[in-house]
């Protein structure tokens, strides 16, 4: 029988690797992954379409929120680069961003949500708009990966254009 879950969804995203990220995909996207940064909300957001596959990809803001209680990491944003993904209902944050952020075990997140597959579902900001994210799971194929879901295009209205040639993708904020 075949699996049809997310994870089987992403089985080929090997082509993203989490130097790219920090390298060649930061220099396309003219900001440093998981850098601080300042905390405006862009209106209009131009991403890169990525290596041989052509995936979207662009540099959002990302902060916690004060629902979030923590020890270490930063409450200022953080350039987080995501994959966006619209087969993905929820947005995802890898470890390694959770951790810049502070957040490295569900017990800092104080009042936690749980989803309804019993993620723990973290309050963040995402270019100042609030949306509760899942830690990518450390057993899939994108746990290297930040991933823009579907939850966070519905809460923020924001248009997605990807397309053209040569392929460009950016999003439009109300």
């Amino acid at each position: 029988m075949a699996d049809f879950s997310f994870d089987a969804l992403c089985a080929d995203f090997e082509d993203i690797q989490t130097s790219d990220l920090a390298n060649r995909v930061s220099q396309k996207l003219g900001s440093r992954y998981l850098e601080k940064t300042y905390p405006e909300s862009k209106k209009l957001v131009r991403g890169a379409v990525w290596g041989p596959s052509l995936r979207p990809i662009i540099s959002l803001h990302v902060q916690i929120t004060d629902k979030v209680t923590t020890m270490s990491g930063t409450r200022e944003p953080l350039h987080v680069h995501f994959l966006f993904l619209e087969a993905s209902p929820q947005t995802y944050i890898s470890e390694e961003a959770l951790k810049v952020m502070g957040i490295e075990d569900a017990v800092v997140a104080g009042e936690a949500l749980v989803g309804p597959n019993d993620h723990v579902r973290v309050p963040v900001k995402i270019n100042g708009y609030n949306v509760d994210v899942v830690r990518s799971p450390s057993n899939s194929h994108f746990a290297h990966l930040n991933i823009l879901g579907e939850d966070f295009i519905r809460v923020s209205g924001v248009s997605v254009y990807y397309g053209g040639n040569p392929p460009e993708f950016e999003l439009a904020f109300p």
